[in-house]
């Protein structure tokens, strides 16, 4: 296989799922977008979500316009995940994203999903999209806050029998890279998924198009 990712260094890629693999960003704006509506706020179109999506996504949330002393973040956090929940099955993964999990396969890199979903909900979504096959372990973390996965990528990290060097996660956000910074592993970002390209080149690591750069 020929590309961006060099399969004689790599020999392990750890994929964020939500905007990455999975491309739910219109649900996750919709969920959002109706939130604030119902409660007389302006909506989120799709150009404003990108300009102000951001982890922690309690941040995300002031910048939509939310009142924390209205609306107690974790009750949000709540109405999102019942909103977003029978929703999420309407989402679909992004082209080329089984053809890439696929080669991986067949140039045996393992692949994990490193996810700030909630552990049951990233479970039971990479199994309804058919790729559970793919990764070797699930990652995600213990609620559906939406937190940061820093410490759950070092766990993670310190029982993986290669290198840091021979490790390398793809992400679609500003987040990803900074967990890849703190876990010591390289990053590529794609700018397909929950922040625009404006924002991933600022984190300095290569920034693509789509998944299927991956393999160019």
């Amino acid at each position: 296989m020929s590309g961006l990712l060099d399969l004689d260094r790599y020999r392990h890629v750890v994929w964020d799922w939500n905007g990455t693999l999975l491309d739910d960003v219109d649900v996750a704006r919709g969920v959002v977008d109706g939130m604030l509506r119902r409660r007389g706020l302006a909506g989120l179109s799709p150009e404003r979500y990108h300009a102000i999506f951001d982890f922690p996504i309690e941040d995300y949330y002031l910048k939509a316009g939310f009142d924390f002393e209205v609306d107690p973040f974790p009750l949000l956090a709540d109405e999102f995940h019942a909103g977003y929940r029978p929703r999420w099955s309407e989402c679909r993964l992004h082209a080329e994203a089984i053809v890439v999990l696929e080669q991986l396969a067949a140039g045996a890199v393992e692949q994990t999903v490193l996810s700030a979903s909630h552990q049951p909900a990233l479970e039971e979504q990479v199994e309804f999209f058919g790729v559970s096959g793919h990764f070797v372990s699930l990652v995600g973390i213990d609620d559906h806050h939406g937190g940061s996965k820093v410490a759950q990528g070092r766990r993670w990290l310190a029982g993986l029998a290669e290198s840091p060097d021979a490790v390398v996660l793809v992400g679609d956000t500003a987040h990803d890279f900074e967990v890849a910074r703190e876990m010591g592993v390289d990053c590529v970002l794609v700018a397909d998924g929950h922040q625009p390209r404006s924002r991933l080149e600022r984190c300095g690591v290569p920034v693509l198009d789509s998944l299927a750069e991956l393999l160019r």
